[in-house]
């Protein structure tokens, strides 16, 4: 293996051929048991890394990357786990130095993909994958959709430590692709952008608007794509992704309208998938929750396990709620007054407890917010023919807390404790005892009240369970 470098190199780039050198020789004398000697010298005698019009060593390597990779790829093919580690560990250092081309970037995605079909060193694989798409930009277009997809397929792996490591590497590139538009946003746009064609986007493509630059073209083919998955349809990007849970799709769609609600504010595109896309998707997948009443349905109907709201999915859709009213209510009014609505069905006496506690902790977090409440009032209860989003929401927690105090089984637990113990100083005949003027004692219930500042502040108005009616 013969490396050359140039006697003004700087210190970085002469350690970094030091450190090739390095890596290079135990693979070169590795694989003489598994190539032939004269295949190695081919591949080794294309190292040679030596420009006399290089401004900069750095400059030569990146130019020769496809040359100085290809070893390293064929290491990798043999799939022996002692050589492929050093490849690998190799490949990490040339790409923690910039010095892997947008031409070689292609070339080590489909190195990193067979080794992932193959099963071979998943957890490197996964690290060598994140250095590439995190050091820099040149993995972009269809060759990030191939590494994104890798990292997707190794998630579903039977190996839990795999799974693991591949879903926070899924979540961090996610991240890394819409920072990258971030980035891109700051930067001039010296090229004229084509003007946004709505018609085009009506019909999902694997090819990105014209109006997009590269890295906003890569986030919108990815945020297309999740829509489409959770949706349970075929990706249009994402080529080979064969599957994905709805639960991990839904997470990384909050991760991402979390994290980087300017970039749909500031891009139409982005605005249309919000808009047209992910509320109708929101919309269908409540449709279990809301229709779904235990006890209610007849014994001769069968309830099919898709017709059951499903605990997982329901707290992740109202999680994404809960994130499109409070950071994208202003492009999103007519569609908030629905989810709205729907949360507060959620509130209904016949919904199982744990639908009516999701619903109380998103009407939380929009109560605390004043400036959210006085939107409401202004967008829906002063308008004439609109809902009245606030006063529902009033009467529905009025009604939640009502329902508290007038709980069936409560009271059957406390007559049937009262009537197993009575109480010693107590007879049948004995009429009730008065408490701040409210009868008391056995067989009879106190009239349901709050106490505030030791004031007994009687419940005057009873709300039927399960209604939301103005008070």
């Amino acid at each position: 293996m013969c490396v050359a470098y140039r006697e003004d190199a700087t210190p970085l780039s002469t350690d970094m051929c030091v450190a090739y050198r390095e890596d290079a020789t135990p693979l070169s004398t590795d694989m003489c048991v598994v190539y032939r000697k004269d295949a190695i010298s081919r591949s080794t005698d294309m190292c040679v890394v030596y420009r006399k019009d290089a401004t900069s060593l750095s400059t030569a390597l990146l130019s020769e990357s496809p040359e100085i990779l290809e070893p390293f790829f064929l290491g990798c093919d043999t799939r022996n786990p002692k050589i492929v580690q050093i490849c690998l560990t190799a490949i990490q250092r040339l790409i923690t130095h910039e010095a892997v081309s947008s031409m070689a970037s292609t070339n080590l995605i489909t190195c990193l993909w067979n080794l992932m079909e193959s099963g071979t060193e998943e957890l490197k694989v996964l690290q060598t994958v994140t250095l590439a798409l995190s050091t820099n930009q040149i993995v972009q277009g269809e060759v990030l959709a191939k590494a994104l997809v890798l990292c997707f397929r190794l998630h579903f792996t039977k190996n839990s430590t795999t799974n693991n490591t591949a879903s926070a590497t899924v979540r961090q590139l996610v991240a890394v692709v819409f920072e990258r538009l971030q980035t891109e946003d700051t930067l001039p746009n010296e090229d004229r952008v084509a003007e946004l064609n709505v018609e085009e986007l009506k019909v999902g493509s694997r090819i990105p608007p014209k109006s997009l630059r590269p890295c906003a073209a890569d986030a919108f083919l990815l945020f297309q794509d999740l829509v489409q998955l959770v949706n349970a349809d075929q990706p249009y990007w994402l080529i080979g992704l064969t599957e994905m849970t709805r639960t991990f799709g839904l997470e990384l769609l909050e991760s991402i309208l979390t994290s980087f609600p300017e970039t749909f504010l500031k891009h139409s595109e982005f605005s249309f998938l919000l808009k047209e896309r992910v509320c109708p998707m929101i919309i269908k997948l409540f449709s279990p929750n809301i229709k779904y009443r235990p006890g209610v349905q007849l014994a001769s109907q069968q309830v099919l396990a898709s017709d059951k709201p499903f605990f997982p999915i329901t707290m992740r859709l109202l999680r994404i709620v809960s994130v499109l009213i409070q950071k994208y209510y202003i492009m999103l009014v007519t569609e908030c007054e629905i989810f709205l609505s729907l949360v507060v069905k959620f509130l209904d006496g016949d919904k199982p407890q744990w639908q009516r506690a999701l619903a109380l902790e998103v009407l939380h977090k929009m109560c605390v917010q004043h400036e959210l409440l006085k939107s409401f009032c202004e967008s829906y209860d002063m308008k004439p023919h609109s809902t009245k989003i606030l006063q529902d929401i009033v009467n529905a927690l009025g009604s939640y807390i009502q329902s508290l105090f007038l709980s069936p089984s409560s009271s059957s637990q406390v007559s049937t404790f009262n009537s197993q113990n009575p109480p010693v100083s107590m007879t049948q005949g004995q009429p009730p005892a008065l408490v701040a003027g409210m009868p008391v004692g056995p067989g009879v219930t106190p009239q349901p009240a709050f106490s505030y500042r030791s004031v007994w502040l009687p419940i005057v108005l009873i709300f039927s369970p399960g209604t939301c009616k103005p008070t």
